[in-house]
């Protein structure tokens, strides 16, 4: 059995601080760490989600669990989507279809890449592909709603840019 016990992230990421200034965890604070990494506009790597799939991420089958894989699929739709399109607010999930097309196991780092499909006044549609290495694990597709107004801005998750939590990683 493999253990797990730093995330280790590649060079580049930073851990998604989805509770900055909150007294309570959020659910996504629950699930393990999330790593975000921005490149440069028009490229493959302009928004990067990550994960390493840790024990607690996994099914019986030692794999790494489908809604796990669905909850990456969602935020990549979502604030990937967003960054894309040049949006600076929460984008509430409409629907996520997802194939799952092979396992992710335990200690693999797993990346998830948008591609914005269309953009309407209110819907934004994105391609979601969750990798490790070079193999796709998962292809989803889905529809964020674009809040009309100011509403809440995703402001309120952040990059944490402390070296200590980028390169040890320990779960929330």
């Amino acid at each position: 059995m493999v253990l797990v016990t730093e995330d280790n992230p590649p060079e580049g990421f930073l851990r998604v601080d989805f509770d900055r200034g909150r007294p309570e965890t959020t659910f996504n604070s629950h699930v393990g760490n999330i790593y975000c990494k921005r490149g440069e506009k028009g490229t493959r790597d302009e928004f990067v989600l990550g994960i390493r799939v840790a024990q607690h991420m996994c099914n019986p089958a030692g794999g790494l669990h489908g809604g796990m894989m669905m909850l990456i699929a969602d935020l990549v739709g979502t604030m990937g989507g967003g960054a894309l399109a040049g949006l600076r607010k929460f984008l509430p999930t409409v629907s996520v279809s997802c194939d799952f097309v092979a396992p992710a196991r335990l200690g693999d780092w797993v990346e998830g890449r948008p591609e914005l499909v269309r953009q309407t006044r209110s819907l934004l549609f994105t391609n979601i592909y969750l990798t490790v290495g070079e193999e796709k694990i998962l292809r989803a597709s889905a529809i964020a709603k674009i809040p009309s107004g100011d509403g809440l801005t995703f402001g309120r998750a952040r990059l944490d840019r402390g070296v200590e939590v980028a390169t040890k990683g320990s779960p929330a």
